[in-house]
């Protein structure tokens, strides 16, 4: 398995050597924060039976007001990342949440999207000093309720592929049944969590206590991978395969309606041996976002696949239907994988057909709001509605 906290934690380290174009005077802890002015919500959040197959985007800090060019109507549900954990189970940095991002805040209010901070631990030194101290884990339920309360819910992106000690283990399953219960008072917030499906922290019990699963759906190959190949796909033998990951949640008993699938707008560039498809690589992927984005937004990534297909033409994977390009530039062969409207079509297909209810696209603006149109199109033809069909593995 692939670990996919290297993708945010690498994204997080680009972004952050530049100053993001909004908003303005970041705090960048709680003890610094300018409370807001508005009340704390008082609606209790909710999770209504899915209708309709639904998309929910990850707005990443970094991106500024890149949101504004978005009609966030598009979304069921909007996710604020990220706010980093530290080990003493303190959130780290805000980002900003609350205060500054009041009129983001205002405007999916409006929208009547509900909006919620994600907070993660990428790494498992993080998760087992947080998880292996009662008064860590004491710390970090404050937090999360404190910077949760102008919103209706709660997003916990916290990713464990490396083994940690039991104690740790079982000291984030006791956190979760705490935060579940400090959620529950009113008015009650609903809980989220990114889940990698093949991950061991999070057995059934645990799973149950999320109102919705997002299960990781991409980095099928990812920067350090030793070949280049498929960003995301349907089908394969790695556990962030859609379908692969719906059968590890169905057989923890998670309901088709309750599970997202988190879908790429970003690919990696490898330095390969050779032009040949799903070649060896030589060293380390570059991020690259499918669409151009404004270098004002995102100065730190600067390639995208458009741009380069047009320059070196798009070949088509054929096992997967994934979209790549190859080059030669003095240093040797380069190859790029990404997503385009072809490779999503039979995933979109499978959230459809399954009843699933429906993805979260990562990251959003990386995409110029091309993939979301697809998405967006795919799901207005829908024809079934979301928290029907049968098993995967029956399909």
């Amino acid at each position: 398995m692939t670990a996919r906290h290297g993708l945010l934690l690498a994204m997080v380290f680009l972004c952050a050597c530049a100053t993001a174009p909004a908003p303005k005077d970041v705090p960048h802890t709680i003890d610094t924060m300018t409370e807001p002015i508005e009340p704390p919500e008082v609606e209790p959040g909710s999770l209504p039976t899915a209708t309709r197959h639904e998309i929910w985007g990850y707005h990443a800090y970094w991106m500024g007001e890149a949101w504004r060019s978005h009609d966030l109507r598009t979304f069921q549900r909007l996710l604020f990342m990220d706010l980093p954990i530290g080990k003493n189970g303190r959130v780290q940095d805000t980002r900003g949440w609350p205060d500054q991002w009041a009129t983001f805040r205002a405007r999916a209010r409006a929208s009547n999207v509900q909006l919620d901070p994600a907070f993660t631990i990428l790494t498992p030194d993080v998760f087992t000093a947080v998880f292996s101290s009662p008064a860590a884990r004491r710390r970090l339920v404050v937090d999360i309720v404190f910077l949760a309360r102008f919103s209706r819910g709660v997003h916990l992106d916290i990713e464990v592929y490396e083994d940690v000690p039991p104690v740790a283990v079982e000291g984030y399953r006791t956190f979760l049944a705490e935060l579940r219960k400090a959620l529950d008072t009113k008015p009650r917030k609903i809980l989220t969590a990114f889940v990698p499906a093949g991950s061991a922290v999070n057995g059934e019990a645990e799973l149950a206590l999320f109102d919705a699963i997002i299960a990781q759906g991409y980095d099928v190959h990812w920067k350090l991978s030793s070949n280049s190949g498929p960003v995301a796909t349907l089908d394969g033998e790695s556990q962030a395969t859609w379908r692969t990951a719906a059968n590890l949640l169905a057989e923890k008993k998670v309901p088709p309606n309750k599970v997202l699938f988190s879908t790429p707008f970003y690919g990696y560039e490898w330095p390969t041996v050779s032009g040949e498809p799903r070649a060896a690589t030589r060293g380390e992927a570059a991020i690259i976002t499918y669409a151009p984005v404004s270098a004002a937004v995102l100065p730190d990534i600067r390639t995208n696949a458009l741009s380069r297909t047009r320059q070196h033409g798009l070949r088509r994977d054929m096992a997967s239907g994934s979209p790549w390009y190859a080059f030669r530039d003095r240093d040797g062969w380069r190859q790029g994988w990404f997503d385009d409207h072809v490779s999503l079509a039979p995933r979109l297909e499978f959230v459809r057909k399954g009843g699933y209810r429906g993805v979260a696209v990562f990251v959003l603006g990386y995409d110029n709001g091309e993939l979301l149109g697809t998405i967006r199109s795919t799901f207005r033809e829908r024809s079934e509605p979301a928290g029907g069909g049968s098993p995967p593995a029956a399909r």
